[in-house]
């Protein structure tokens, strides 16, 4: 659904290219005329995610996603469609007027009293761990080592162990009762009275990027559980989007970011000068983290607990920053302590020497190898030498393998000629593997005349060749007369399609043109993908005549075989031997436009 004028959004869309807002999400490379990559929508090892400068498409010949920027974004960031009008007018540096729809206004007015709710909390909170009724909960932070000027720097508070001291103060500030519980900093009790979520707890404010409070941390002053509570998702706040301390450390010097795991770590680590620390909030990174991290650092290290949790957590990132082009690391801190514990314990500097130390993707992966293969027999040293052979196969910088193949046969025993061997046989077996790859054997789709398409679930033939036949037009607007006059706007059976087809034959017949990049925008998702799937697979035809007639001739007798079966139906229930007549005499005429036209 659209909430801003089309002219506004085309604009948008404009001034975006889509090989620039999709390279800040992965890595392209140029191949003839478009560019190819790995998609971000599904796992594959062999790039079949293609974006069309010209116009301005894209579409992965693997999952079968398509789009314009908006539906890019939309996807890649798990947004809706007006927030993905904005953050592409942000980018672009275009102010948008005040949306049309009142159902989208409404949102945006209770996501701005959210944000002020919880800007008063957090107010509220810190006021109250300067009083008397915060005395416990401040000596908590200075007995973990914290100064008032990082107290201060990331808003800490005090939620008094009270019912509702809260909800109340919000009250009287104005604030809407809905408001306070939408924002997730009360709940409704049994009395219908407001509770407070957080009650003697120390507070951490969580920030977005553009420093807004968007929702909050609470730690007990003791060992009692559950230790921290956190807010619930509200409509500003979606714990996957956001990284605590990264409205901080995206203004640090250094060109990378230190990923950990507690609200602790991030604020003892900032307090030691290692400015550009950040937590995700709950231990596994989600893909969007990852591209908040990759947009603001060069590379990223990650220095999760060496715990169980800790290591599937540092695996989960590996393989989230990974796919998305981050150039990664991973710190090593000694005796499985936390940041925190250690800094406290041996001082910033050494810490520092650690974040120095931290070890490359690969060697990480190799002392993974280590663990699982203990190389003090023949079989776990076979094990783990093989298991080195295929991971230096996925290294693509030869003075980086040539270092790693030197240290591991002087370690273990193996020549170097050797090792070279076999990660040369297992590369060209997997160049052999990749050689019929999802792009060339969708290519082959991709001239010649209108084939029989497959079907989606739940679509029919009919829907499908109308499909073919708007995507076709919209590349070939001066067949525009002989469609319009065999197969009209109100003969297309779908209804999403009818209203694009009404669309597409004014503009055209008005002398206008029509760009399908441009009209998608309209379109949800899997509507737009289909399109250009179509688009893409089956209308770049040699001779578009040609293939306007075949697509034609075959919509012509679904619709007339769809109008036979009807009669068949009709027939059945009819008794007045009048109306009977008449049908008869409209079904012999159908049966004889299909012969004709077989």
């Amino acid at each position: 659904m659209s909430y801003y004028p089309d002219e506004i959004i085309e604009e948008v869309r404009l001034s975006n290219d889509l090989v620039e807002v999709v390279s800040e999400y992965i890595r392209l490379e140029k191949k003839g005329g478009g560019y190819f990559g790995l998609c971000p929508f599904h796992k594959e090892k062999t790039p079949s995610f293609h974006v069309e400068p010209v116009r301005q498409f894209y579409y992965c010949f693997g999952c079968n996603q398509g789009g314009n920027v908006f539906h890019f974004i939309m996807n890649i960031e798990n947004v809706s469609f007006p927030d993905a009008v904005k953050m592409l007018a942000d980018r672009a540096g275009i102010v948008l007027p005040e949306p049309d729809d009142k159902e989208e206004q409404q949102k945006i007015r209770l996501r701005k009293k959210i944000l002020e709710a919880n800007k008063a909390a957090a107010r509220f909170y810190f006021s109250c761990l300067a009083s008397e009724k915060g005395k416990k909960a401040l000596k908590y932070l200075y007995d973990r080592g914290l100064s008032n000027r990082i107290i201060k720097r990331f808003g800490l508070g005090y939620a008094p162990d009270e019912w509702s001291i809260l909800s109340d103060y919000l009250l009287k500030e104005g604030f809407d009762e809905y408001v306070i519980i939408q924002s997730g900093l009360a709940i409704k009790g049994r009395s219908g009275k407001l509770i407070d979520r957080f009650r003697g707890r120390v507070i951490f404010p969580i920030f977005d990027i553009r420093g807004n409070v968007v929702a909050f941390g609470g730690r007990v002053l003791d060992d009692s559980l559950p230790k921290y509570i956190n807010s619930p998702e509200t409509p500003c706040y979606s714990k996957g989007r956001e990284l605590f301390g990264l409205h901080l450390a995206k203004k640090s010097s250094e060109k990378k970011l230190l990923i950990v795991e507690g609200y602790m770590d991030v604020i003892s680590l900032h307090q030691a000068g290692i400015d550009f620390a950040v937590a995700s909030l709950g231990t596994a990174l989600t893909s969007m983290q990852g591209r908040l991290l990759k947009k603001y650092a060069d590379e990223v290290i990650l220095g999760y607990d060496s715990d169980n949790a800790g290591q599937k957590a540092t695996e989960r990132g590996i393989e989230v920053l990974n796919r998305i082009g981050c150039r990664v690391k991973v710190l090593q801190v000694p005796d499985g302590k936390d940041p925190d514990e250690f800094i406290r314990k041996n001082g910033p500097e050494k810490f520092k020497m650690l974040i120095d130390r931290a070890i490359s993707l690969l060697e990480y992966k190799i002392n993974v190898l280590k663990n699982t293969y203990p190389p003090d027999n023949e079989e776990g040293r076979l094990n783990f030498l093989n298991g080195v052979a295929d991971l230096l196969t996925e290294v693509e910088n030869f003075m980086e393998r040539e270092i790693i193949i030197r240290k591991i046969s002087g370690t273990y025993g193996i020549s170097e000629d050797a090792l070279h061997a076999e990660v040369d046989r297992r590369l060209k077996q997997k160049q052999r593997k990749e050689k019929t790859t999802e792009f060339y054997s969708a290519r082959k789709e991709l001239t010649g005349p209108a084939k029989t398409p497959q079907l989606h679930k739940n679509e029919n033939i009919r829907v499908r060749y109308e499909k073919m036949l708007l995507a076709l037009l919209s590349r070939e607007n001066r067949l525009y007369h002989m469609a319009a006059e065999r197969y009209p706007a109100s003969d297309y059976s779908d209804g999403e399609l009818r209203e694009m087809a009404g669309i597409l034959y004014e503009k055209l017949k008005n002398g206008e043109d029509f760009v399908l990049e441009q009209y998608i925008s309209r379109l949800a998702s899997e509507k737009a993908s289909s399109l250009i799937h179509i688009s893409e697979t089956f209308c770049n035809f040699d001779e578009p005549e040609k293939a306007l007639e075949d697509i034609l001739e075959k919509l012509e007798i679904l619709k007339l075989e769809e109008e036979k079966k009807d009669i068949l139906m009709r027939l059945k229930n009819i008794t007045n031997m009048e109306e009977r007549k008449r049908l008869q005499e409209q079904l012999q005429a159908i049966i004889r436009k299909i012969a004709n036209k077989w």
